[in-house]
């Protein structure tokens, strides 16, 4: 499994990515709020086991993420669009990937999108927005799941003043079972 050498954090201004570090400590306001998403990185051990490749990992690559036509529902002044994250999955093996990965409603659960990304406005699989494009094999099939780098996309959409997030691909480590919960 691909590993990431080191955690990262995004900085956002205004709605703006405005770097990248690996400390946010000095970032910190005071009195600040804090959260964590659920990532779809969360079941690929499950899935592993099971026998579906992942082949972000295989190729050594952050996986790709797209924005889509899907709106999220506005909460106050935040506003924008579903992010999704895409793994090919063999053909054969679609149906026990649903199993799987709806086991997980806390880790973005199952696909929204199979197949087509068209109809949620992914019109280009080589240019994703985030991660790198990854190579299909002829038997595989691009499934789409709801990704932790949406609220990038909303505070972004939103121009929320300040905000720390992680950087995309670089989820936060727990010592908690990812099938916690299932």
């Amino acid at each position: 499994m691909y590993v990431f050498p080191f955690e990262r954090y995004a900085i956002y201004r205004n709605g703006k990515l405005e770097q990248e570090v690996t400390d946010a400590t000095s970032f910190w306001p005071e009195n600040s709020v804090a959260f964590l998403i659920g990532c779809s990185f969360s079941y690929d051990g499950a899935l592993m086991e099971a026998g579906i490749p992942l082949r972000s990992a295989e190729q050594g690559k952050n996986v790709p993420m797209y924005r889509t036509s899907l709106k999220c529902r506005s909460a106050g002044k935040l506003h924008g669009n579903v992010v999704v994250s895409m793994k090919p999955i063999p053909a054969l093996q679609i149906s026990r990937h649903v199993e799987i990965t709806s086991k997980y409603p806390h880790a973005h659960g199952g696909p929204v999108c199979i197949g087509r990304p068209d109809v949620i406005g992914v019109f280009d699989l080589e240019r994703p927005d985030w991660g790198e494009a990854i190579d299909l094999g002829p038997d595989e099939v691009p499934v789409f799941h709801a990704c932790g780098v949406t609220p990038q996309a909303v505070l972004m959409d939103s121009k929320v003043p300040f905000a720390i997030t992680h950087a995309a691909g670089h989820m936060f480590v727990t010592d908690l079972p990812s099938n916690m919960g299932v």
